[in-house]
């Protein structure tokens, strides 16, 4: 009996101690220092891209040379739909011009490039695996 507790006992410190996939995501082309980062996460079809199950906002204190880096460590492993607004009034979203054009940098995973509307979901999926995985993020601007 002790032996299965002791089991049991280590079973469960185990499952504390589980690393979750750390993804290194490398942004590249942000225009200015103005405003801040947000990088939507989205685990279905439902969520992409506006309603995003977690959300990262950065700041641009280390930018280099339009250049931004960081490391997520708390999604599970799995497959996401990745995107990123720059959101340089830092209003919470996209501002438009009269025409309904993007007025602020956007970038999706796999570098999708959008035409007329947002990218299907299926064309910006990553997988994370256990580890160590890397992503770079063009953000384009349209005006």
């Amino acid at each position: 009996m002790k032996t299965a507790g002791l089991i049991a006992l280590c079973v469960l410190l185990l499952s504390f101690t589980m690393d979750h996939p750390k993804i290194r995501i490398g942004l590249i082309n942000i225009r200015n220092t103005m405003g801040v980062v947000r990088i939507s996460v989205c685990a279905s079809e439902d969520q992409f891209p506006y309603h995003p199950f977690r959300t990262y906002i950065l700041t641009k204190d280390s930018l280099r040379d339009g250049n931004l880096q960081t490391t997520i460590t708390d999604l599970d492993p799995g497959t996401y739909a990745i995107s990123l607004l720059d959101d340089e009034n830092n209003s919470g979203g996209m501002d438009y011009n009269f025409l309904g054009i993007p007025q602020e940098g956007y970038g999706f995973a796999n570098n999708v490039k959008p035409l007329l509307k947002c990218p299907d979901f299926k064309r910006c999926l990553v997988t994370l695996t256990d580890g160590e995985n890397n992503l770079e993020m063009i953000v384009r601007y349209k005006n």
